[in-house]
């Protein structure tokens, strides 16, 4: 089965090593929450804000999740040092959407996806399902944050240590000039990406996008 979904919206960012302006100052007045932020959560209220998003559903994917933090409690095990209690409660692959619902208030669901180089692809699946049984609008966002010590010797699957992409989905009533998902043109981003950036893609070139998703 396939479904219709209007793209109302879509935002994407990328960097080589780090993404210099996130206007986290801007996006989270607050200075305490501010210095809480994992890279990921950074972007992924970035790509909430250029989306105009400002509270309901959100599906979020990343394939590898937190891996500063993850790396940090690691880091304090090996060295028998005490661990950061800021970092194991970021150290969760829910951690970026759940600082978007402390700092909107947002109640809503949220999914997290995790499954490997397929993790954007099955968060459109999720966010496309879930627009089609609650009539609402659903966001989707999946980001990568790969700024570790050393990471150069062992990354061969992108050119960008940080990305992230996302849209906001709403289910279309009809199929009518909805198209296929094309293939990425943007080269050297992450696979884990590659769905929802092809959608931004898409959508910097229409008007009005709709696509068609498998579920």
């Amino acid at each position: 089965m396939r479904v219709a979904v209007k793209i109302t919206s879509g935002a994407k960012v990328f960097a080589p090593k780090k993404i210099e302006d996130l206007e986290e100052k801007r996006i989270v007045p607050k200075m305490m929450l501010r210095r809480r932020l994992t890279r990921n959560a950074k972007m992924m209220l970035y790509i909430a804000d250029k989306c105009s998003f400002d509270g309901s559903k959100i599906v979020y994917a990343s394939a590898f999740g937190e891996l500063q933090a993850t790396v940090g409690i690691t880091d304090a095990i090996l060295n028998e040092t005490q661990i950061s209690p800021t970092l194991f409660q970021n150290s969760v692959y829910n951690s970026a959407p759940s600082y978007f619902s402390l700092l909107n208030g947002d109640k809503d669901e949220i999914l997290t996806i995790s499954s490997g180089m397929q993790s954007a692809h099955d968060a459109l699946q999720t966010a496309a399902l879930q627009a089609l049984l609650s009539h609402e609008k659903v966001l989707c966002v999946a980001s990568e944050c790969l700024d570790i010590e050393k990471i150069e010797e062992v990354k061969s699957c992108t050119s960008y240590l940080e990305s992230a992409a996302g849209v906001v989905v709403e289910i279309s009533d009809n199929e009518e000039g909805a198209k296929e998902i094309e293939p990425i043109t943007q080269e050297g981003i992450i696979p884990s990406l590659h769905e929802l950036f092809s959608v931004v893609e898409m959508l910097e070139k229409e008007n009005e996008l709709k696509v068609f998703v498998e579920l």
